[in-house]
């Protein structure tokens, strides 16, 4: 830690010599967080930081919902609100496309530092540069979500089933568990928008699909596409009545009730399924990658990424508290307060291995984790991708029908907004 309080103070140095344009106090930063166990970690640390650095932190916390939104406004306006934002890493590229954000290189170099160090997970740390992956650097990863494969260990042992290793492997596990045991074979988010997209997505990356071809043109329609969701419809018939409204409550529900015997969810389920006082479950849940099945299994990422607004009033010190909330020791720290790590080392801490048993999994499912497209207008082709998976899902329409015209809209919104002036 020596070495970050150094960076720190000569960051505040940096700050009261008008780094952040004189606009607010140095010893003031207002953050914006997601309502829920991710900005819970910051809340916490927001204690521990102004304990340790005399500062003062406001938290604006908003409903997952909402949260988008006035991020977004606010910084479209440049009003300077916020000195820090919490992102879902798919709204990333929007802001670093119409340029909001403020850019890490230089506030690092002004540190004496060439950019992050190599602990974080490569999959995380890449959704944070613009273009993707190569480009320029305007956030770190915070909390590192990936979605993970649950399923009833006891009852594979007590039938001799061997754990899923691919899709077609799940689909007989859930024939036979719900012909013996009187469960739901499996349980999934099917709700329009991202939920059932959420949960699609695994599928059609492990059929063989990818949403866009070379050149960017939609091409969700494709043979592997179909295969995919009618291979999802068929794990319908072993989800409980009404599936295609659930989201993960409703799925983490079902999981730890011990009324359904496998599902993709969020690793922040995974303290609930070992809570005797929220679980029948306890000890009885085993933890996987997601499966394979023409292609190998991959996850959809989901990090929570911290970055600072180009019209931030205080971006010095902000950066100091970025680099010191994803610091290991403060990364481990939210780790034992329920969000995954972005780190490497955190994930193989023995005190933190010792305790959470699924983080070996956890770890291979972050590093061999998908991102959803990196397009600035995802969330309008999410919406709309949505909608159509879940009226295939109810049979309003055939998996052929759904995605030929979840096809068509999204050529309609890409070619909008290439005429866009």
């Amino acid at each position: 830690m020596h070495k970050l309080w150094l960076i720190l103070f000569v960051g505040s140095i940096l700050t009261a010599c008008g780094g952040a344009g004189g606009r607010s106090s140095p010893d003031q930063l207002t953050i914006a967080i997601n309502s829920g166990v991710e900005g819970d970690g910051l809340k916490t640390a927001k204690a521990d930081y102004e304990r340790e650095f005399s500062i003062s932190i406001t938290i604006a916390e908003f409903p997952y919902t909402n949260l988008f939104e006035k991020e977004f406004i606010d910084l479209k306006e440049g009003t300077g609100a916020y000195d820090i934002i919490m992102l879902d890493d798919p709204w990333f590229p929007r802001f670093a496309e119409e340029d909001l954000l403020a850019e890490f290189e230089p506030l690092y170099q002004k540190r004496g530092l060439s950019g992050p160090d190599d602990d974080f997970v490569t999959a995380s740390l890449a959704l944070c540069y613009h273009p993707y992956g190569d480009g320029k650097l305007y956030a770190l990863p915070y909390v590192g979500n990936s979605q993970m494969f649950f399923y009833r260990e006891d009852l594979f042992h007590k039938h001799n089933l061997p754990p899923p290793e691919t899709w077609d492997d799940v689909l007989s596990s859930a024939r036979l568990l719900q012909e013996k045991e009187g469960i739901f074979g499996y349980v999934m988010r099917g709700a329009q928008g991202n939920p059932i997209v959420a949960d699609y997505m695994p599928l059609f990356w492990a059929f063989g699909g990818e949403m866009f071809d070379s050149q960017g043109n939609p091409q969700v329609n494709s043979p592997e596409g179909v295969e995919a969701l009618r291979f999802m419809i068929e794990l319908g018939k072993y989800s409980p009545p009404g599936y295609v409204s659930f989201n993960a409550d409703e799925v983490g529900a079902h999981l730890s009730q011990g009324t359904a015997a496998m599902g993709i969810n969020w690793p922040a389920w995974i303290s609930t399924f070992d809570d005797p006082t929220k679980s029948k479950v306890v000890g009885k849940i085993g933890y996987l990658p997601i499966p394979s099945q023409k292609a190998r299994g991959a996850s959809s990422i989901g990090n929570w990424l911290l970055a600072i607004p180009k019209s931030a009033r205080n971006q010095e010190k902000a950066f100091d508290f970025i680099l010191w909330a994803t610091s290991k020791e403060q990364m481990k720290l939210s780790a034992l307060r329920g969000n995954p790590p972005t780190r490497v080392s955190v994930f193989k801490d023995p005190e933190l291995l010792a305790r959470f048993k699924a983080y070996p999994v956890q770890l291979v499912a972050l590093e061999s984790s998908k991102p959803r497209p990196r397009t600035p207008l995802w969330n309008e082709i999410e919406n709309v991708f949505g909608i159509y998976l879940s009226q295939a899902n109810s049979k309003q329409l055939s998996p052929e029908e759904a995605l030929g015209r979840a096809n068509d809209e999204i050529k309609r919104i890409i070619e909008r907004n290439r005429r866009a002036p």
